[in-house]
Formats: C-alpha cells, sequence, structure tokens
C-alpha cells in the first residue's frame, strides 16, 4: 500500500500542467499564430490587397414564421466587395420572404458612406463609413478574413485553455474584433486552421459560426461553407460561399448608381418619441420599439409587446397623468420581437390578449417562474367601456393570425411589421403585407382615419397607406448590382 501511494504522489509531482506564466502564453500564442497564418496562404494572406465574399444563405425562420404550426426557408444573398489600399468597400444585399424581396447596398469611399434602397430608388447618408460598422458581420461568416484580421490583432491576441471541438483538440484564441465583443477562435491543433468561432450578443446570447470544407484557391485557404446559431439554433446555413482574392474591381464598384433620390430626413429613434392623439390614446416608444395605450374605464389597454415595455408604460403614466393599472396587453401576433414585453406586461398584472394558437410560443417565451393570464380573441373582442378598444383577428402573408387593434373614438388602428417609415416624411414604401393589411382594413369596413405602428415614431394616415400600396410593384433584384448575379 506504501509503494502505491509513493508511486501515486511521484506521478503527480512529475505529471505536466497546462498553467503557463503570461510570457510563456504570449510565445504560445504568437507561435499558433504564426501557424495559423501559414495555414491560410501566409505572405498571399497577409498582403492581400483586396476580396470579395458572395454569400447565398438558406434561413430557417425561427420566430418569424407564418404561424406557429411551421418553420419556413427563407433565402438571402449578400456580396462584399473590399477594396484595401484603397480604403473602400460596398456591401449589397438581397433578400426574398412571404411578404417579397428587399435590395440594399451600402456604398463607402472611407469617409462618406452611403445606404440605397433600390425598391424606393433612393439613397442616403449610412451611419457610418466604416467598413466595420456596415459589413462586420459579412467579414465573420469568413474563416479566412479572421485569419486577416488575427494577424492584423497579434500583439492583442489571449490564448486560453484547449478545448474539445469535434473530437479533435482546437486551441481557443480570444481576439479583439472592430465594434464587436471579443472573438473565440476555435483553431484546430493539426490542421492550424479555423474550425469555429464563438462571440456574445447582450440581447440574442451566445453567437456560434461554423466553418467547413476547407478548400484552397490562389494559394490562399478558406472554407467553402458557414454555418451561423443564435444561441444554439440555426440561423443561416450557406448554399454558396465563395471568396475572390486581390480582383480587379470594376470603377463602378464603389460609386452611386444614377437615377437615385436623395432621402429625406431620418427620424431620431434614440429618444423617446410622445404622440398624443386625443386624452384617451398615447403613441411612444423609441429604437424601432413603440406601443399605444388606451385609458379606459376597465384600466389601461396596451398593444405593442416590444422589450421596454415598462419604460414606456412609465413615460405614458407621466405624460397622460392616468395612472391607471395596465389591464390588458394586446399581443399582436406571435413574432419573437413582439413578445419580448410580455414578461414586463404581466409583472405590471396585465392579462394578455391573444389567439389560441399562440399561446404556447407565448408562454416558451417567458420566465419559468410566470403564470401569464391569457384571454382568447376568436375573430373580434370588444374591450373597455367610455373609450371602446376592438381587437380583430385577421391573417395576411405577413402572419396567419393578426390581431388588428382599433380605437373607434379615435378612428385609430394600432398595426406592426406591415407598414411604416424611418423618415420624417414621405410615403413609406410598401411590401406584399402592406397589400394583405390594407384589403383586410377594408374587408372590415372601419373608419381609419390615423395609423399608429410598433416600428415607428410617426402617425401615418389611411392615405398614407393606401398612396403606399398603388405605388406597390414586387421587388425583382436589379441596377448591375453583383448580389443579382
Amino acid at each position: 500500500m506504501k509503494l502505491i501511494v509513493v508511486v501515486l504522489v511521484t506521478w503527480f509531482l512529475a505529471a505536466p500542467t497546462s498553467t503557463h506564466s503570461a510570457e510563456e502564453k504570449e510565445d504560445l500564442a504568437a507561435k499558433i499564430i504564426d501557424k495559423i497564418v501559414a495555414a491560410y496562404g501566409g505572405d498571399r494572406l497577409t498582403k492581400l490587397s483586396g476580396y470579395s465574399i458572395d454569400d447565398i444563405f438558406l434561413s430557417p425562420t425561427i420566430g418569424q414564421s407564418h404561424s406557429p404550426e411551421l418553420l419556413e426557408i427563407g433565402e438571402s444573398s449578400q456580396s462584399l466587395r473590399v477594396d484595401l489600399n484603397a480604403g473602400k468597400a460596398s456591401l449589397d444585399s438581397w433578400g426574398v420572404g412571404r411578404t417579397g424581396g428587399f435590395q440594399g447596398s451600402t456604398i463607402s469611399n472611407g469617409e462618406r458612406a452611403y445606404s440605397i434602397n433600390f425598391q424606393a430608388g433612393t439613397y442616403g447618408e449610412a451611419a457610418s463609413a466604416d467598413l466595420y460598422a456596415f459589413a462586420g458581420g459579412t467579414m465573420r461568416t469568413s474563416d479566412t478574413i479572421l485569419a486577416y484580421e488575427l494577424n492584423k490583432a497579434r500583439d492583442k491576441v489571449e490564448l486560453l485553455d484547449d478545448e474539445n471541438y469535434l473530437n479533435r483538440t482546437h486551441h481557443v484564441l480570444k481576439m479583439p474584433f472592430p465594434l464587436s465583443a471579443d472573438l473565440h477562435l476555435y483553431v484546430d491543433a493539426q490542421t492550424s486552421l479555423i474550425s469555429r468561432m464563438v462571440r456574445s450578443n447582450p440581447v440574442a446570447g451566445k453567437l456560434d459560426y461554423v466553418y467547413s470544407g476547407h478548400t484552397t484557391k490562389d494559394g490562399i485557404t478558406t472554407a467553402s461553407r458557414t454555418s451561423f446559431f443564435i444561441a444554439g439554433d440555426l440561423n443561416l446555413v450557406s448554399v454558396k460561399h465563395e471568396l475572390t482574392f486581390n480582383p480587379d474591381f470594376p470603377a463602378d464598384t464603389f460609386t452611386l448608381p444614377k437615377d437615385l433620390e436623395e432621402q429625406g430626413e431620418r427620424i431620431d429613434g434614440e429618444v423617446m418619441t410622445v404622440n398624443k392623439i386625443s386624452k384617451s390614446a398615447y403613441h411612444l416608444g423609441q429604437n424601432g420599439g413603440y406601443s399605444l395605450f388606451v385609458d379606459t374605464a376597465m384600466g389601461t389597454i396596451a398593444a405593442g409587446g416590444y422589450a421596454g415595455l415598462s419604460e414606456r408604460f412609465d413615460r405614458y403614466k407621466k405624460d397622460s397623468g392616468n395612472f391607471k393599472p395596465l389591464s390588458f396587453q394586446v399581443v399582436t401576433h406571435h413574432h419573437s420581437d413582439h413578445i419580448g414585453g410580455l414578461g414586463e406586461a404581466h409583472g405590471l398584472g396585465a392579462t394578455l390578449v391573444t389567439v389560441d394558437e399562440n399561446i404556447a410560443t407565448i408562454k416558451e417565451s417567458l420566465a419559468d417562474d410566470i403564470q401569464a393570464r391569457f384571454i382568447e380573441v376568436k375573430g373580434r373582442m370588444s374591450l373597455g367601456s367610455g373609450t371602446r378598444v376592438d381587437i380583430y383577428d385577421v391573417s395576411t402573408s405577413h402572419a396567419k393570425s393578426f390581431l388588428l387593434t382599433y380605437v373607434p373614438a379615435d378612428k385609430l388602428i394600432f398595426i406592426a411589421d406591415h407598414f411604416g417609415s424611418q423618415f420624417v416624411s414621405g410615403t413609406p414604401t410598401a411590401n406584399q403585407g402592406s397589400v394583405d393589411m390594407l384589403a383586410a382594413i377594408d374587408g372590415l369596413g372601419l373608419d381609419v382615419k390615423r395609423i399608429a405602428t410598433a416600428h415607428s415614431a410617426r402617425i401615418f394616415t389611411m392615405k398614407d397607406l393606401r398612396t403606399s400600396v398603388a405605388n406597390f410593384q414586387p421587388v425583382v433584384c436589379s441596377g448591375g448590382r453583383p448580389v443579382c448575379r
């Protein structure tokens, strides 16, 4: 027995340890980075003059399906062009869904950048000319570009403990990436290729990028497939992931197309906007999330379930002087972004107004300790006395079951997603959902003068909606942009 103890102690003392000094870790990280750079092309990688990324993704409509019973598959494309020597870049996107297509572009000369809406035929100043601001997400779809950025940031990279990934040892490197949380790269210890990247998002949680099917083109290695996960759920899977290195870009790649009109003034969404519709009805919010609050004899009735509901309700009480409790919260539809504030609504004492088929989805979105109260709409429901609120269940291409909120006394409706604009003036651009919503409103025979929405600070008129729908044309990818090819 004593011999065994001695042997065990001797083995323990002689066993290798994973603990390294800071200096040793820096030296080991530098050696790993050198191997990564070599695996991806060495000088061919580090001396890039430019590159392009062309992606076609399939995307399950998690949290955004037409109904909770069926998950559809959407398709989106993007084309990024980066001239590293000239400091110029362009990013084109094209997406097709239930309500039609959307084509957009951002073009930057390094100092100024412009955003283009091809359906509206307009352009405006982009929020930032920084490549990482408008194209960082696209850059992260490529392990090759991450290797390029890793080499640039090598002095700020931290080596973490090795992990087993896909039953293989992977080195884990934490690297900074501009305008993003730090990236954690999983590097195959045998091949020195990046298999996976993980970063965190304060709202969505853990974001996983998985790279596979590595091939070599022009002496540079790149993954031919990329998959993207949000909190463990598949969000994007590539059916085409193609990189081109040191391309000769056409002269018009980084210039604005002709025949575009300049966009008008944008609404400042950072500040809380408060729209007093009448003594009883207020519409308010910020950052793309707005709610309608209506004072009735049964208490306050709200529509618009975006996160931040409590803050909006507090501001409503302050501005209206109405301190009645929140009695009912109308759930417009089952999409994940529009049920993000329902836990807050429950905490404020509200009963959730929805349809039967959406209850399971809503319960899944709430914390386990929340026992929400529900009232089901079957076609139509009226709530409140004095000021009345009518709720109609309508079907559109956006959602099989959508609860339209109507305040007869104010000739006001509240809707979400089908219509809106982020500009101070001008006619909003319609999609198929706008067409369907107008048909639903007309089919109900409602006397509507004003329209409030869940995503816009503006109060619209029925004329705005009718003009928008009259101008609607199904979108096709156009303008000779790379994403259309």
